[in-house]
């Protein structure tokens, strides 16, 4: 595929020049294959698509399009249609070329053991999974379960001569259990994604998915009052860092829909114990990744610090439009440049989830936010169903 990607190059570079335009491509091609499991009932699916983002600048002008059909006929429209929009496009998609980037190597993204795998291979730690969650107790049943492989080739390349390539591959299981005793009913869903399928271990994790289920059974309301909260990390959790990483968007402060403001830099603003980080080279990483959207070099990045705010996820137009340090974390949508984060990691605390638990008499024990209507990031307000 890279093959294609420097052949559409050098078909741009003359028409661009002519054009006197400067232009950036950002393309990936993506599979997806999965089994799931439905009370008795499997199915299996797969999936694949591609897409090529296309900015060109000049002057202070840029334009963007995209185009998901890489026929010779589909690029050249996707070009004019980049040319066209330079006079719609407003100023905040011209963000700077990259240019004499050091690029990882980094090949760890990508095992080609999850690429090979056969359905048949799914289906049968899909089964263990199933099987344990169903012989757990009687009061517990398996609803859905899935098993994915997804394996993504991104390039990037520019008018300037930089650019790279990387290859990423993951496995996700899923699903959700329901537990069933006389009138009361409970759910608990469950997601994670691994590097190997060794990593998966079915039925280890079918117990813990059919245990977290039945305590939810007979669950009472609690009375009204303050308590201590704990969020389990892997739904719960990362839908608060999603929160968060909304809170330190470069584009969000500038647009004003944020509670905090870049005065904020290097200031306390979080409870002490608070670090969080963003790592697009991590090895074991869901996001990982050798570039961002704008093809500038991947690099940890540290965003809070004990505390204290060290930098936020900025493209290279918002960081110079808010004067902060660029961060590297623009990514491509149909709509055009926007921020992202890739890997965010959270320092683990000094008490293991269970030490927590006995720490107070009560505590109320959080595993999922069910959305986040009621949450106003400009004044910080939420009150949300979990």
């Amino acid at each position: 595929m890279q093959d294609f990607y420097t052949q559409f190059y050098d078909w741009l570079k003359p028409l661009s020049k002519k054009d006197n335009l400067s232009f950036e491509i950002y393309g990936y091609t993506r599979f997806n294959g999965s089994i799931s499991l439905f009370k008795k009932d499997k199915k299996a699916s797969s999936s694949q698509s591609q897409n090529i983002n296309l900015r060109v600048s000049q002057g202070e002008k840029a334009g963007v399009s995209y185009t998901k059909d890489f026929s010779k006929e589909s690029l050249t429209a996707c070009y004019q249609k980049a040319k066209d929009s330079l006079n719609f496009a407003e100023n905040e998609t011209l963000g700077l070329l990259s240019a004499n980037q050091n690029y990882s190597q980094e090949s760890s993204f990508y095992n080609p053991e999850i690429d090979k795998l056969s359905i048949e291979e799914k289906l049968k730690e899909l089964k263990k999974f199933h099987k344990t969650c169903a012989s757990f107790d009687t009061k517990v049943q398996p609803v859905q379960l899935l098993l994915q492989n997804e394996e993504k080739s991104s390039f990037f390349i520019n008018s300037l001569g930089s650019g790279s390539d990387f290859k990423i591959s993951n496995l996700t299981a899923g699903g959700y259990c329901m537990g069933i005793d006389g009138e009361s009913r409970s759910q608990h869903y469950f997601g994670k994604h691994f590097k190997k399928l060794s990593q998966f271990q079915p039925e280890k994790t079918g117990k813990e998915l059919a245990g977290l289920t039945l305590k939810k059974l007979h669950s009472k309301t609690p009375e009204t009052k303050k308590y201590p909260v704990i969020f389990r990390p892997e739904q719960a959790g990362s839908s608060l860092i999603s929160v968060l990483s909304d809170l330190i968007n470069a584009k969000r402060i500038f647009d004003k829909l944020s509670v905090l403001k870049t005065s904020l830099i290097n200031k306390k603003s979080f409870a002490g114990k608070l670090s969080l980080y963003d790592d697009p080279l991590k090895a074991s990483g869901f996001l990982s990744q050798v570039f961002d959207g704008e093809g500038f070099a991947s690099e940890k990045t540290p965003l809070i610090e004990k505390g204290v705010i060290k930098n936020f996820l900025s493209s290279s137009f918002y960081a110079k439009k808010l004067q902060i340090p660029h961060t590297k974390k623009a990514s491509w949508s149909d709509n055009g440049i926007e921020i992202n984060p890739s890997n965010l990691v959270m320092e683990p605390g000094d008490s293991s989830f269970e030490e927590l638990l006995c720490e107070f008499p009560q505590v109320i024990v959080i595993d999922t936010l069910k959305s986040f209507a009621g949450y106003n990031p400009v004044s910080g307000d939420f009150s949300l169903e979990s």
